[in-house]
């Protein structure tokens, strides 16, 4: 379905660009997610908590292809590869012992189709704007044997804003700051099987560099 996402509104964009001769941008991006502490469930064998499982962001990396309008508006397609670490509690040692934590690096990645409000016209050098769109996360699962969890494509919505600084005729820096709202992953167990819904928050920042044409 996330490949669906990206195709569509690539091949939307494609449409639109040679249709109208509108300027298009490739931009190269890096950046930090990070996770809020949502109760994900927990893999643990016994005893287990809803605040078991946590995400934490490192970095991450990607590409997003972005077509202006001849006014203030735009849109955008774009990929997004983070680098997280799964941190859980899976049980504990004996029957009053410590709790033995595990944890594992996994890669989430990302794809989202946003829509770009400008507050300044094509042609400028500077121009803030703001954003919103959808998105799918796949969540990799960590390597560790305790595991109960799974693999796990969700899907949300994200807002946010940016600035793009025009260097020169053909490049361009941006910074973003976004808000994605999604499902919770990996379908572990909760305390109150009710309670195993809910969402999931991830905030990013990012800078890149992209390329007019």
């Amino acid at each position: 379905m996330s490949k669906f996402i990206v195709r569509g509104a690539l091949l939307c964009l494609l449409t639109t660009a040679a249709a109208q001769a509108q300027r298009m941008e490739f931009s190269l991006v890096a950046g930090y997610p990070r996770w809020n502490a949502a109760k994900l469930g927990s893999s643990a064998d016994r005893d287990g908590k809803d605040t078991d499982t946590r995400i934490l962001g490192r970095e991450g990396y990607g590409a997003r292809l972005t077509l202006n309008t001849r006014g203030y508006y735009g849109h955008e397609v774009g990929y997004m590869y983070n680098r997280a670490v799964v941190r859980a509690r899976v049980g504990r040692e004996g029957t009053r012992g410590p709790d033995i934590f595990r944890e594992d690096e996994v890669p989430v990645r990302q794809a989202f189709y946003n829509f770009l409000m400008y507050f300044m016209p094509a042609g400028e050098r500077l121009r803030p704007f703001m954003t919103g769109g959808v998105q799918a996360h796949d969540y990799a699962e960590p390597g560790f044997s305790e595991w109960k969890g799974f693999p796990t494509r969700n899907y949300g919505l994200n807002y946010g804003g940016g600035l793009k600084l025009k260097l020169f005729k053909h490049a361009l820096v941006r910074v973003d700051v976004r808000q994605y709202i999604g499902g919770k992953p990996y379908d572990l167990t909760f305390e109150d099987p009710v309670k195993s819904g809910g969402l999931v928050r991830q905030l990013e920042g990012s800078v890149g560099v992209g390329f007019m044409f």
